[in-house]
């Protein structure tokens, strides 16, 4: 017989979206997708579109991967993998990401004659759960603590 029931406190329905991962990862994948356009868009204006979408979204994985090591996966630990492996492993599975990200930005961009910002979001909706999948199943990938709740957020069930 179950004796607790977690997610019964107080808190706002915001703090408890924001305790799942994949709201989380969402919340930082959009700050990564308004970089990558704001460094698309006006840094590398001017360069092909394919290149200025590659070296955008390049700014923007950096940018990711340092939300989701200080914060979407902070309650995982992870940290017996150093830092720069764990760059580096995202890196690697980020540029297939890159890669799906870019071809389709830029193709439906040139052939289809979406804007580059309608274009982008399109292609970064189709890569985001390919992105997903690898950080939080190899990337960011530790043990998980067998409560992830802090025991006051958890009542007891009233009979």
């Amino acid at each position: 017989m179950r004796t607790t029931r977690p997610y019964a406190w107080g808190k706002s329905t915001t703090q408890k979206l924001l305790q799942i991962d994949f709201i989380r990862f969402g919340i930082v994948g959009f700050i990564g997708f308004i970089v990558t356009f704001a460094f698309k868009s006006v840094v590398f204006r001017g360069f092909e579109v394919y290149v200025a979408t590659f070296l955008g979204s390049e700014v923007g994985m950096v940018s990711n991967f340092i939300f989701h090591e200080k914060w979407t996966y902070n309650n995982v630990d992870h940290h017996s993998k150093s830092v720069w492996k764990k760059l580096f492993h995202f890196q690697l599975s980020s540029l297939s990401g890159v890669i799906l990200l870019t071809i389709n930005s830029g193709s439906l961009a040139k052939y289809l004659h979406l804007s580059s910002l309608l274009s982008l979001a399109i292609a970064a909706g189709i890569t985001m759960f390919w992105n997903y999948f690898w950080t939080k199943f190899f990337i960011f990938k530790g043990s998980t603590p067998a409560a992830l709740l802090d025991p006051e957020d958890t009542v007891p069930l009233k009979n």
